[in-house]
């Protein structure tokens, strides 16, 4: 029994490892920028300095200057593709302040974007010029998540490759930043237990 004990231990001490190893990538975007062809709105998300996080803390920012145009751009995540890992991390990089990110529940209405609004990164451009951006949000299970990309400033300031981003959105599976297991690790565990169980029995006649 003692063997048989000792190798749960080191298979369970695998599987959790695969577990931890990373978080659930859900979206990865390189080197984008947004351009004259991508849609207009009026108006943009007014950047309050907040960025939201898994407790809500970030309020509704507001809308500024109503009667100017500015470009966007959208990435929507099916809820297949998030499952249980509705925790969501965004991170966006970029150097220059030229864009800015947000997060909408299932859709996104740039006539209206209270209504669907989830979170932002609060500010534009890289913390200290190097570091991206990152946000937190909570989608509720089984709806898409929609993560918008708009310009704040001129055509020509804001478009363009000079502008271009790196989006990356990561779930998790609770406020804890617990990785919902691949299909492989539960596989392993499964595995795993059924090993033990066969050196448990054979061990018992």
């Amino acid at each position: 029994m003692k063997h048989a004990s000792m190798v749960l231990r080191v298979l369970l001490g695998l599987s959790l490892a695969g577990v931890a190893a990373q978080a659930m990538t859900l979206a990865t975007i390189t080197g984008d920028f947004l351009t004259a062809t991508d849609p207009t709105q009026l108006g943009r998300l007014s950047r309050n300095g907040i960025p939201q996080d898994w407790s809500g803390s970030e309020p509704y920012p507001g809308v500024l200057n109503p009667t100017t145009t500015y470009h966007y751009k959208e990435y929507m995540i099916n809820s297949s593709v998030i499952g249980p890992s509705v925790f969501i991390q965004i991170e966006f990089d970029t150097v220059p302040v030229n864009s800015f990110v947000a997060a909408y529940d299932t859709s996104y209405s740039s006539t209206n974007p209270v209504a669907t609004w989830l979170g932002d990164a609060g500010t534009s451009g890289n913390f200290f010029g190097t570091d991206p951006l990152f946000f937190q949000v909570i989608i509720p299970s089984g709806h898409n998540l929609d993560v918008v990309v708009n310009t704040t400033g001129t055509d020509a300031a804001s478009l363009g490759s000079a502008n271009a981003y790196n989006l990356t959105v990561e779930g998790f599976i609770d406020n804890q930043y617990t990785d919902a297991p691949e299909p492989s690790t539960t596989l392993l565990i499964g595995a795993g237990m059924l090993a033990v169980g066969g050196l448990t029995r054979i061990r018992q006649r």
